[in-house]
């Protein structure tokens, strides 16, 4: 009789040691599986702080903008100043879109990350009902067992102090267990909460997203109607023609400028004499280069890969078609024949635009007929003009590589509907860029 006592109290203690062991076990795991997935809706959240930050600059941005052309309304502007204007307003809208797409991006990862939180509480929840449930039915099935019981089948001080010692751990247990239940069972309550906030602030954005899209449309539409109507007054208009022919003679003079500056500044002297020797050559055939006539160079899909001159074409391959060679052309808004330095390649407005070949951003700005442009020396000689961009996303000093994004298609400036225009410069010399980017 005495050996079965005993026995059964050995089970009863190892049962109670077994429960407590997997108790606080499991509040380990979880606790560490929690902590994991808090970080990362933590990063999540930051990231999303900094962008609705972002979004209130460009607000703010857009706010002064406008207050700007309420003021320009005021005054007398030619068909040139409200086409600038709106260019503006372009850029500022496509800023904002751009801003929201990443919030929702955003947005989608942060529900995925709270939904895997919840996930996990759900599950812990449930093993820790079962381990309850476990340790209830432990209690029924041994019979008359309490802490009073254990504690009166003391043999002697110090078995009774081990028994205290064992009680108070198992209560200590229970309690924590009880504790966790409560957390987990908030953490559940919260992550739901979050979870259908973040779905309602998704949304939002979504509809905000597509309001811009219709504005960003619209302001595209009007730009359009201005430049179709400079295309229709014609002769009307020969002087302003000239004057803004002059202003893109100057921005071409300006960006060699900076070319040749940035050229000046290189600590290294092999790329300097590189470059140099390549502007010196340049200058040997600038005048049979751009007295050739217009080039019918053409591709019919674009490279995903640098051709044998190591430029990458500077479209998707889907973009592939030149809506404007290089060379001498009748001007598609000043009606007369002009040399055209680049190509315009058509595509549709906000693609993407990657840099043709490693180099270092010298512009990054906007011009009356450029519209947002940017230009990159390649130090070696080369150095590639990219035009008409609805915006870009590069800095100057930049230095980017070949295939990074640097701006997307739109049309601003003085451009007939949405394309790039395209040029590759050798030495300051403009060359047909097809010749490069082709083959």
């Amino acid at each position: 009789m005495f050996t079965n006592n005993k026995k059964r109290r050995f089970w009863v203690m190892a049962v109670c040691v077994l429960l407590a062991i997997v108790m606080i076990g499991s509040l380990i795991v979880g606790a560490l599986s929690m902590s994991v997935s808090a970080a990362s809706s933590a990063d999540l959240k930051s990231k999303l702080a900094g962008l609705k930050d972002k979004a209130g600059e460009i607000s703010q941005k857009s706010n002064e903008l406008e207050n700007q052309i309420a003021d320009n309304t005021n005054k007398t502007q030619t068909v040139v100043e409200k086409k600038a204007n709106i260019d503006q307003q372009i850029e500022v809208t496509t800023e904002k879109i751009t801003n929201l797409t990443q919030q929702i991006q955003e947005y989608n990862l942060l529900i995925a990350a709270k939904q895997e939180e919840l996930d996990q509480a759900q599950a812990k929840e449930d093993t820790m009902n079962e381990e309850y449930k476990l340790r209830l039915r432990t209690m029924e099935e041994t019979g008359k067992v309490s802490y009073w019981s254990i504690l009166f089948k003391a043999r002697s001080v110090t078995d009774l102090l081990d028994r205290i010692d064992m009680i108070g751990e198992i209560a200590q247990s229970d309690q924590n267990m009880i504790t966790e239940m409560k957390q987990v069972a908030s953490q559940i309550s919260d992550a739901k909460t979050e979870i259908q906030s973040s779905k309602t602030d998704m949304e939002s954005a979504k509809s905000e997203q597509a309001e811009l899209q219709t504005q960003l449309e619209s302001q595209r539409k009007e730009a359009d109607s201005l430049i179709a109507d400079l295309s229709a007054k014609g002769d009307q208009l020969k002087d302003v023609y000239a004057t803004y022919d002059e202003m893109e003679d100057e921005i071409r003079k300006q960006i060699d400028d900076v070319q040749k500056q940035y050229e000046n500044a290189l600590s290294d002297e092999a790329a300097a004499a590189k470059i140099a020797e390549a502007r010196k050559k340049a200058a040997a055939a600038a005048a049979k280069k751009r007295g050739s006539g217009a080039s019918t160079s053409a591709i019919t899909s674009g490279s995903v890969r640098p051709a044998s001159s190591g430029f990458l074409y500077p479209l998707p391959s889907g973009c592939a078609y030149v809506s404007d060679a290089y060379g001498y052309r009748y001007h598609p808004i000043y009606g007369y024949y002009k040399m055209h330095y680049g190509v315009d390649l058509a595509c549709a407005a906000g693609t993407p635009i990657y840099a043709a070949k490693s180099g270092t951003v010298t512009v990054a700005t906007y011009g009356t007929a450029n519209g947002y442009y940017v230009a990159i020396n390649h130090n070696d000689g080369y150095s590639s003009v990219y035009a008409h961009m609805t915006n870009y996303v590069v800095s100057v000093g930049q230095s980017v590589s070949q295939g990074d994004v640097i701006g997307y298609v739109g049309s601003t400036g003085w451009a007939t509907g949405p394309h790039l225009h395209f040029e590759i410069l050798y030495g300051g010399a403009n060359v047909n860029p097809m010749d490069y980017v082709s083959g």
